[in-house]
């Protein structure tokens, strides 16, 4: 989708529409050094200017196609910038952060590509202990709500420097679900 600019001379007759009909008003835009006409020719650059910058911005709203916002949609979406030199790359992981929500392995997995790593394993090793209940409405008792540990193993294939693994764990932690609570294991390390 893009805003289409349209040329001088249809700017000129929409801003013509905006003033009342009548005689005068005619006899205004037909003088060509009548203050309304001098208005318009100096009103329609920044009104073209200003057109073309709305297309511009609409292709920034969209993480695959930003390019001067794509720092700000890294900073709100993943709580860090990506110093990868690739934009393709930078791309991917927001689009893959902005699609995923949930603790799928195969998610998981997808996103430890984007980094280099390999997640070797993902294991829930506690049952949920019930913390509290919530009550919503005329109900009595709701769903119990629960936090849940999740254990996930990551091969880091000689890609483990620490800027790397704490951009890894940010993000994962912004596609878990807020009950969660994940503990990362590198390299063969145990649980």
């Amino acid at each position: 989708m893009e805003i289409k600019t349209a040329s001088p001379a249809q700017y000129e007759t929409a801003i013509r529409k905006l003033f009342p009909q009548g005689d005068y008003w005619d006899r205004q835009f037909a003088d060509p050094q009548s203050d309304i006409s001098l208005f318009c020719k100096v009103k329609l650059p920044e009104l073209i200017r200003f057109r073309e910058r709305m297309s511009a911005l609409l292709k920034e709203s969209n993480p695959l196609t930003s390019e001067e916002l794509l720092d700000n949609w890294e900073r709100v979406l993943t709580g860090s910038f990506s110093m990868i030199a690739d934009i393709e790359q930078r791309r991917k992981k927001l689009l893959l952060l902005s699609g995923i929500k949930g603790t799928k392995q195969k998610n998981m997995c997808d996103i430890a590509e984007t980094f280099g790593f390999v997640i070797t394993g993902v294991c829930f090793p506690y049952r949920p202990a019930f913390f509290g209940f919530s009550r919503f409405g005329v109900d009595r008792i709701a769903i119990p709500a629960v936090w849940q540990v999740i254990y996930i193993s990551v091969n880091t294939q000689g890609n483990g420097n620490a800027d790397k693994i704490a951009q890894f764990e940010t993000f994962m932690q912004k596609i878990l679900l807020a009950s969660n609570i994940p503990y990362f294991f590198y390299d063969g390390g145990k649980p």
